[in-house]
């Protein structure tokens, strides 16, 4: 079980504020979460290949393709204002 002084420390790094009421909650909680990580670390995962996640996760994005655009003409016929072929939009920054 961590020390309310361990626990403040934690509080302290992680740059939070924490009421003396909540010391000891966070004390329990945290050990809770570090005990479930000392039962995790006894696992034998030397069969286990490195995962980045959990589940099975596949790109869901098109392939990369050139397509049909639209005209340049025809976009800027639509546009506010223009300026040497381009779109002209105000200045932002000074």
């Amino acid at each position: 079980m961590l020390t309310a002084e361990e626990v403040l420390k934690v509080a302290k790094l992680a740059n939070l504020r924490i009421s003396e009421r909540e010391v000891a909650k966070t004390a329990h909680d945290l050990s809770a979460i570090l005990g479930h990580i000392e039962q995790l670390g006894k696992l034998n995962t030397a069969d286990v290949p490195p995962t980045s996640h959990v589940i099975g996760v596949e790109n869901v994005f098109r392939e990369d393709a050139v397509t049909a655009h639209f005209d340049h003409a025809k976009s800027l016929a639509n546009a506010p204002a223009q300026a040497k072929n381009y779109f002209s939009v105000p200045r932002i920054i000074e």
